[in-house]
């Protein structure tokens, strides 16, 4: 498994991944906006020729990455894809001089919230109705 920068004609792939596994996906139009904005910021990791996740982060102005989205194809999980893109990804944000790392994550799901409590994320609040559904969020914040 390898880890690397998405490439503009791979978003279609990442399109795809973010369908199977989100109840309410990103489109299309903004997984390529979030491409042009931060390709360097736009992670895949790739096994046997196969794209089988994605991360996307956004620097801001103020020193804190934002994680935008982190999918693994369902059948290539609880294989440290996710944690091996989480890692690559706050490592750019340590490069480019970032303080801290935040992420939203649906208070259902528990396997997400145990993996960046692994990697040093803490939960900070509740955003109350922050899905399309009216699902909760938790911020949660890592100290880079």
């Amino acid at each position: 498994m390898s880890i690397r920068e998405a490439k503009a004609e791979e978003l279609d792939v990442v399109h795809e991944i973010e369908v199977t596994c989100f109840k309410h996906p990103y489109g299309l139009t903004l997984l390529k906006m979030y491409h042009a904005l931060s390709p360097d910021l736009f992670l895949v990791a790739e096994s046997s020729g196969r794209i089988v996740g994605y991360v996307i982060g956004l620097c801001k102005k103020w020193g804190e990455g934002h994680i935008i989205s982190l999918a693994v194809r369902p059948e290539y999980r609880r294989r440290g894809i996710g944690r091996a893109l989480m890692e690559a990804l706050l490592a750019r944000f340590k490069e480019r001089g970032m303080r801290a790392a935040r992420l939203e994550v649906r208070v259902s799901n528990t396997p997400a919230i145990k993996l960046y409590e692994r990697l040093g994320f803490r939960i900070k609040g509740v955003l109350r109705g922050y899905y399309l559904d009216g699902e909760d969020a938790y911020l949660m914040v890592k100290e880079l």
